[in-house]
């Protein structure tokens, strides 16, 4: 009832600037508009000189005895209002007049089916608000139970159509969370489905050439040797990606000095490709930082210089570029590794970064390698928010791989 007490404040505050004149211009004010009836008494008398409404003089007694404001809602809604000013205590006394809200439709005296029917109306109006909030959410809930029980192509989003509250838009975000859950778990699945095929071959000539070996043919050693070193890579490549699997953007990492790695893995390549006369050189800025983890990154950046090794014809040249550029997410630092090789189709130049493809016109066991290298440089580029393309160029084909850089090393070397 706190609308009372800014009238009886307003009310006191007219008697004592205007008296009784101004009071009663405010309380017929008031009575017009607002109040049934309201009167205003100074310590004990009426200075209004205006009848109290019905009920009030036990309601005031009551006020004056407790020394505090009183309301009753019973059949008439009373309020007293006390409050003191300087050296007098004033009373308030109004009548309210009651909320008819659905006076059209029933006896206002007949509280007790006034109250039911309201009731009633309530309780209609919060069933059906219930039954829109709980159908959706055992829709979703059905999916969740459909995708759980082996069904990934369960979708809540239909059964919501139409609708664009917050609901539908959980039901929305939901599906996209199944269609990717979908995806990866067909991916796994590709994935060991390739990796079984792809050891099924080592392992058949591994059985042949121990078998030659046991005969007496030590030229079948060389090739075990081989078979045993494409198996050591491959495994190898699948623990890199299992690391990577471990991997989330949130997980530790440290300050890498990009182009101290990159001349150790371009030092490294040279030493590998002196047979042939091949050579690796690393141009470019230097003293740049990227944050990552520092076995990730050199693996990354190593698959892509070593495959540009052997696709180079023998004294060619791989040339590993570093560049700064600036695009909508920021300073990022650009690796473009060129080689001098024959390119691939232009139709292959997204492909050749699926786990264990190979294009079909090369020879894949005279290139060596398990077919993971690039797939395994593409998922570390992802993983830290970067991306790697690849393009062929005029005599010659080059890999880009962009990554965001370490902001506040930019420019910085060590000290």
């Amino acid at each position: 009832m706190h609308s009372l007490d800014l009238y009886a404040k307003t009310a006191i505050d007219a008697y004592e600037e205007g008296g009784s004149k101004r009071l009663n211009e405010y309380l017929i004010d008031i009575q017009s508009d607002a109040l049934t009836s309201a009167v205003l008494l100074v310590d004990n008398s009426d200075a209004a000189a205006s009848p109290m409404p019905p009920g009030a003089v036990d309601l005031l007694a009551r006020a004056r005895s407790e020394k505090r404001s009183e309301y009753s809602f019973d059949s008439t809604w009373l309020g007293v209002v006390r409050q003191t000013h300087g050296d007098h205590v004033y009373f308030f006394i109004a009548q309210v007049p009651q909320v008819k809200m659905f006076g059209n439709y029933v006896d206002p005296e007949k509280g007790p089916f006034r109250t039911a029917f309201v009731l009633v109306i309530s309780a209609a109006l919060c069933g059906l608000l219930a039954r829109s909030i709980t159908k959706p959410i055992r829709s979703l809930q059905r999916t969740a139970m459909d995708i759980a029980g082996g069904d990934l192509t369960a979708r809540a989003s239909p059964a919501l159509a139409g609708r664009t509250d917050e609901l539908a838009s959980l039901a929305h975000d939901f599906d996209r969370m199944a269609e990717r859950v979908q995806l990866l778990l067909e991916q796994q699945k590709l994935l060991l489905r390739d990796i079984s095929h792809e050891l099924r071959s080592p392992l058949a000539r591994l059985t042949v050439s121990a078998e030659l070996v046991h005969r007496g043919d030590l030229a079948a050693a060389a090739r075990m040797q081989a078979d045993i070193k494409t198996l050591e890579t491959m495994i190898s490549d699948l623990l890199t990606l299992a690391r990577i699997d471990a991997s989330d953007k949130h997980s530790r990492r440290e300050s890498i000095h990009i182009g101290r790695l990159i001349q150790q893995i371009v030092k490294d390549a040279s030493f590998e490709g002196e047979a042939e006369a091949k050579t690796v050189v690393q141009t470019g800025v230097f003293d740049r930082y990227i944050s990552g983890d520092t076995g990730l990154l050199h693996s990354c950046i190593e698959n892509i210089v070593r495959n540009a090794l052997k696709h180079t014809p023998g004294a060619g040249v791989v040339e590993v570029n570093i560049a700064d550029i600036s695009n909508f997410r920021g300073p990022m630092i650009v690796i473009t590794t060129r080689d001098e090789g024959t390119g691939v189709p232009e139709e292959a130049l997204e492909q050749i970064f699926d786990p264990f493809f190979r294009i079909a016109s090369q020879n894949s066991h005279k290139q060596g390698g398990a077919g993971l290298g690039l797939s395994i440089s593409k998922r570390i580029a992802t993983l830290y928010g970067g991306t790697v393309a690849a393009q062929n160029l005029p005599g010659g084909f080059q890999v880009q791989l962009c990554l965001p850089a370490a902001v506040n090393r930019i420019g910085r070397g060590l000290s």
